[in-house]
């Protein structure tokens, strides 16, 4: 630890690394909050799980086996069936059994839902562009640079964490 770390902790400054984390993490929480606002408009009606299941199903373009989904999603298979059972009744889903294997079953991403998926993601990219706005091309393209570095690095120390977890 160098002086100016150490004095910093003792005067209660925040170091460059902390301010990055403080900014990433109140960047994320307003994040959500305004994907949670979209989310919610009379437009949408879905909430966060709906919304990231029927995101990935667009994602894949193809029928997925509800394993399979909850795994991706990161949903137990209690959860996602009644996710699912909200997307189909919104209609936004089509549901149906495998017909490789019969016992399993499959779900995909419908018309309305792809459209639907669709107008959020416009919805989501228009309050993007309201809140960043206020910058320029070459600030922008700046903040791009410096924000993908960040992830790059972030990616690393999780891959490192995460294989020395499975070592």
């Amino acid at each position: 630890m160098t002086a100016v770390t150490r004095e910093q902790q003792t005067t209660g400054e925040r170091g460059p690394v902390e301010e990055v984390e403080r900014m990433i993490m109140q960047l994320s929480w307003l994040a959500q909050r305004q994907l949670l606002q979209l989310l919610d408009d009379d437009r949408f009606r879905l909430t966060l799980p709906q919304f990231y299941t029927l995101l990935y199903l667009y994602q894949q373009d193809a029928e997925v086996k509800m394993s399979d989904l909850a795994e991706a999603t990161q949903q137990s298979a209690a959860s996602l069936t009644g996710v699912v059972d909200r997307l189909a009744e919104k209609q936004l889903v089509d549901r149906s059994r495998s017909e490789r294997d019969r016992r399993q079953v499959v779900v995909a991403v419908n018309t309305r839902g792809r459209e639907l998926v669709s107008e959020v993601k416009q919805a989501r990219r228009d309050q993007m562009q309201a809140a960043l706005a206020h910058l320029s091309e070459l600030e922008l393209e700046a903040l791009v640079q410096l924000l993908d570095r960040a992830m790059i690095g972030m990616a690393r120390v999780l891959e490192r964490a995460e294989g020395g977890r499975l070592a």
